[in-house]
């Protein structure tokens, strides 16, 4: 027995979990009482069951670990209810249970095992088909277990508690680590698109959100800012409706980002292709400014958040920091575009903002200048829309302008950098390129073709969609040693009216 209880003491002093302590506590009172199976169990009194963790069996009883049963009927509810923990004659206690029954049990011993707080976790428990005496100096070594089991799961408890705790912790470190790096991300940016994007693929890499989707809204038009379908579109119309704007920018009322767990699937709002099931939920991103919302983030979850505070927390720093780049890119654009308006207004012609007649001919004389010292060529395109009258009478002139400002915006795009495109009067248009020295014909058709290309195609005005099939477009390239810019300019515009001659005849 020494010898025994000696092993026994040195298992249990490396135990470092529940199992490890329990497993050699069931085989000492087995083989110290000579019942036939010692047995851990879990009640679970919300669930209304009791659980056999762990078990040693021997003989003919056989109670498998795992096995669930009604905790109501157990023999140990009975037991600690008749504070009757031991009984060598089940039939004659207990002769009206089935379960004792069918097992075939005689003899019978529970000790309740409590949790540090006195509530009950389970019993240790022994059985045996045979009558077997339990003096009082083995039940005390049972109650002695049941204690040892006890301090075991409080251990434990404490352990898994530390291990939430740094979990917990190392994901708020995570998720402030996030925050600045966005934040910095913001500080450095210098638009709000990048902004935009950026920000949501580290959200969705470093943030554990199953889709993050920017967005920029003119109006009620809300455009995504990377590949997105029309369904995606669609819930962040929805999820942008749903949630209200703040009342005021930075005095630390927000709205909740988080859209209600109902929301979604009651208004159908995540597209079936997705996958998502029926606890996905949805988060917005607000970026405002004075002028309300003018772009965000939507973030969808798998399930619902399992730290909501965390992640509202990240939601809405993200929307400061971005409301912030928001309103500085804003006010910086205002800034450049006055200084813009007060320098070139005298060379600038208002409606499009392209260079007047006057810029490009002084800047035609700088260009040929140029080419009598490198050497180099100049090529000059004219401009003509045809049918710009007829859409002035048919749609007026507020269409006829803002056809102007597209057109403009088009050549724009097309022209390479050093090129200059202006608005020679009315619907006419000159664009400046420098060509090459010895270049051929080809160089001036590609840079023709490419403004022709521009001016075709649909045009988005505010009332209506334009389709236009085109502008006459011709032009020219400077000769060697030529000097004078109204006799090029001449030969460009005669160009361009023998190409709209053409475009009538055929």
């Amino acid at each position: 027995m020494e010898l025994l209880l000696s092993h026994f003491a040195r298992t249990l002093s490396g135990a470092e979990n529940l199992e490890q302590l329990t497993r050699p506590i069931l085989l000492l009172l087995q083989r110290i009482t000579g019942l036939e199976s010692t047995y851990l169990t879990m009640i679970d009194e919300s669930q209304g069951v009791q659980v056999i963790l762990f078990a040693d069996n021997s003989g003919s009883i056989n109670l498998p670990e795992g096995m669930q049963v009604p905790w109501l009927d157990t023999l140990c509810k009975r037991a600690m209810d008749e504070k009757l923990y031991f009984t060598e004659d089940v039939e004659s206690v207990w002769g009206d249970s089935e379960a004792a029954r069918e097992l075939g049990l005689k003899t019978y011993l529970s000790v309740p095992v409590s949790n540090l707080d006195g509530s009950i976790y389970g019993t240790l428990c022994g059985a045996s088909s045979r009558a077997t005496k339990v003096d009082q100096e083995m039940f005390d070594l049972l109650e002695l277990c049941s204690e040892l089991i006890a301090y075991q799961i409080a251990r434990d408890a404490a352990a898994k508690a530390s291990i939430r705790r740094a979990n917990a912790a190392e994901k708020k470190l995570e998720s402030l680590a996030l925050i600045s790096d966005i934040g910095e991300l913001c500080f450095r940016s210098d638009t709000l698109n990048s902004a935009l994007i950026h920000t949501a693929s580290m959200l969705e890499k470093r943030g554990g959100w199953f889709r993050a989707v920017p967005f920029v809204r003119s109006g009620q038009r809300v455009s995504a800012l990377v590949q997105a379908d029309s369904a995606w579109l669609e819930v962040v119309k929805e999820t942008d409706a749903l949630i209200p704007l703040t009342d005021a920018l930075f005095d630390n009322v927000h709205p909740d980002p988080f859209v209600s767990a109902h929301g979604p699937r009651a208004l159908g709002m995540f597209p079936p292709e997705a996958g998502l099931s029926g606890d996905a939920s949805a988060a917005l991103v607000s970026v405002e400014t004075a002028e309300g919302r003018v772009a965000g983030i939507l973030l969808i979850l798998e399930q619902v958040p399992a730290e909501p505070e965390n992640d509202r927390q990240m939601i809405i720093s993200c929307s400061n920091y971005l409301s912030l780049l928001a309103e500085r890119t804003e006010y910086f654009a205002q800034l450049e575009r006055a200084n813009q308006e007060l320098s070139v207004y005298a060379l600038h012609d208002p409606l499009t903002g392209l260079a007047n007649r006057r810029y490009v001919m002084e800047e035609l004389a700088r260009m040929l200048a140029a080419t009598h010292r490198n050497g180099g060529s100049v090529h000059v395109a004219f401009i003509d829309l045809d049918e710009f009258k007829q859409i002035n009478d048919e749609h007026g002139h507020d269409a006829g302008d803002h056809v102007l400002q597209c057109m403009a915006k088009r050549l724009r795009e097309v022209i390479r950098s050093g090129d200059l495109v202006s608005r020679y009067g009315g619907d006419e248009f000159v664009v400046l390129s420098a060509g090459r020295a010895g270049e051929d014909r080809s160089g001036l058709e590609a840079f023709l073709d490419r403004l022709r290309s521009a001016t075709r195609g649909q045009f988005e005005l505010p009332e209506l969609t334009l389709d236009y099939a085109g502008a006459s477009v011709g032009g020219v390239t400077s000769r060697a040693g030529e000097s004078d810019p109204d006799k090029l300019l001449a030969r460009a515009d005669e160009a361009m009216y023998a190409i709209k001659r053409a475009r009538k005849v055929s």
